[in-house]
């Protein structure tokens, strides 16, 4: 086993009950685990990017649920970004996987509930840039998360080596490997302290089930 699957294996699963998966019974109680490695596998591979995207996943739920198990399907989710800007599809994507939010390519629902189609969205224009806004659609509560990623010890090592381990340099790719995957690792220590919560948006521009 890799140190990087290692350091997946290790990190908790996000927990969440989803009513369509129960209805249908693909899941008897809804329950459903979501782990790192599921993210993982959903972009492709696992990266600090995809690691902070869960984790932003997990910390927002947790502000909007407290000790209650979340709901599947029942939150929105903004990224404050196009989504062709650095790493904000990718982010909104990994959020959505896990909140069961889509965007308008989504699931349109059964008899007018479980729509997932619009719950994802992305707008350049609003602040603070790079945010992620999530909201509950039965109390309309909400969270804005914004990533400090001065958090995390810098690893200048990963670009030097970079170029050498794409060009076949073994011992490169070693060094590239080992500093990517504690990059991944800091990313999960350091949790909560990643992400700073800023005042939230308007009710009036809260996105709305379609």
């Amino acid at each position: 086993m890799t140190r990087l699957e290692e350091i997946a294996a290790a990190c908790a699963p996000i927990v969440l009950r989803d009513p369509l998966a129960e209805l249908l019974g693909f899941k008897a109680d809804g329950r459903m685990e979501f782990t790192l490695e599921d993210a993982g596998r959903y972009a492709g591979h696992l990266c600090p990017t995809v690691a902070t995207a869960f984790e932003l996943a997990r910390e927002g739920l947790k502000r909007l649920y407290g000790d209650q198990l979340p709901v599947r399907g029942d939150v929105s989710v903004k990224v404050h970004s196009a989504p062709d800007v650095f790493a904000s599809g990718p982010v909104g994507r990994i959020v959505g996987y896990i909140t069961g939010a889509a965007g308008n390519d989504g699931f349109r629902g059964l008899a007018g509930r479980f729509a997932r189609a619009g719950l994802l969205r992305y707008e350049p224009e609003a602040a603070p840039f790079g945010a992620v806004t999530l909201w509950r659609s039965d109390t309309r509560a909400s969270v804005c998360l914004v990533t400090r990623a001065g958090v995390l010890p810098e690893q200048p090592v990963i670009s030097e080596n970079l170029r050498p381990a794409l060009a076949g340099d073994p011992r490169a790719l070693a060094v590239f490997r080992q500093a990517w995957a504690e990059r991944v690792a800091a990313v999960i220590e350091a949790g909560p302290r990643l992400f700073e919560v800023v005042p939230s948006v308007s009710a009036q521009h809260q996105p709305q089930h379609q």
